[in-house]
């Protein structure tokens, strides 16, 4: 997808859970009896910020490699099914639904396993048993991925990634894909991108230099970076999760921008440095039986050792933008 979304627990390095979605959802509209020779995403997606991501799985996918149930939330772009394989004592979450463009994955090509109807084929991302990543591109080049990480035990996700990719293929081919409903004040239909000048976020000490990314189809992340591969980056993202704490040594609870936010420092992961700021908005009420709610977050990497700059800038991102939200 051209990007990883950051986990709350262990900072913003790995991608975490969403779930069921359960409520406030309604089949796409056909416009026509027959589908036309090129699937763009347009045209299976409609509209991609209110794509309902869990209505391209269910659990009977994964009843042959174990325990299958929805994960609790942690992003509006992807659904995360959890796998309890008892045979192997491991524990899965399998993702679906997420976004991206092509251009960031320039290697995929060579990597084709599926021609599909429609112009569309499966690359295969990653191929590793404890993580593995199908994408699914379409003829505009946007990609829709599903992926398999191992959160306890031993086991081979690829199987279970496979699976889902090719029921998820048999939900666009059947036109099956739903779309939320969101509330007038959600997040889910605002491009984060829209709410910062970019000048502003570059003139921000610690982030000189940096420039928007590449753009993400579901309008749920905006990213800047100084250039690829630089030690220096900062994403907007609205998602979907608990409501924010602090999870790290050293991190804060208190007002930014008037907004009650979390602040959560992470000094040494690998060779740099994270910080997240993190606020909680309405309900997000998809998910029977969970506490959950949008979130607006700001995660800012830098050098190693440089946790402070990083909190600095994720900080001074929050109070650009935290003034734009709509009120909670």
């Amino acid at each position: 997808m051209g990007f990883s979304v950051l986990p709350r627990v262990t900072a913003v390095v790995a991608v975490a859970f969403l779930s069921a979605c359960t409520a406030k959802v309604g089949g796409l509209p056909v416009a026509a009896t027959t589908l036309p020779d090129e699937l763009t995403s347009e045209v299976v997606f409609d509209d991609l910020t209110t794509v309902a991501p869990c209505s391209l799985t269910d659990l009977e996918v994964f009843e042959e490699f174990g325990v299958a149930k929805f994960a609790a939330p942690d992003s509006l772009d992807y659904c995360s099914v959890r796998v309890n394989d008892i045979d192997k004592d491991a524990d899965v979450i399998i993702s679906v639904g997420a976004f991206g463009v092509r251009s960031a994955q320039p290697e995929l090509a060579a990597n084709r396993v599926k021609d599909v109807d429609g112009g569309l084929w499966v690359g295969q991302q990653d191929d590793t048993p404890t993580f593995c990543s199908q994408l699914l591109v379409f003829p505009d080049d946007v990609t829709m991925q599903v992926s398999g990480s191992v959160y306890d035990g031993s086991t081979d996700t690829c199987p279970m990634v496979e699976a889902a990719m090719d029921h998820a293929i048999e939900v666009i081919a059947d036109e099956a894909v739903e779309h939320r409903d969101p509330e007038r004040d959600s997040l889910l239909t605002i491009d984060p991108c829209t709410l910062v000048e970019d000048d502003d976020v570059a003139a921000i000490p610690g982030l000189a230099g940096v420039s928007r990314g590449d753009e993400y189809p579901g309008k749920h992340t905006c990213f800047w970076e100084q250039s690829p591969g630089s030690p220096v980056n900062v994403r907007l993202q609205f998602g979907a999760g608990p409501e924010p704490g602090v999870y790290s040594q050293g991190g804060a609870e208190g007002l930014v921008a008037g907004r009650q936010s979390a602040t959560n420092r992470y000094p040494e992961v690998g060779e740099n440095s994270y910080c997240s700021v993190e606020t909680a908005h309405i309900q997000f009420d998809e998910i029977a039986g969970e506490d959950a709610y949008e979130v607006a977050s700001v995660y800012a990497r830098a050098p190693g050792g440089q946790v402070d700059a990083a909190c600095a800038a994720a900080t001074a991102v929050a109070e650009l933008v935290w003034p734009e939200l709509p009120e909670a």
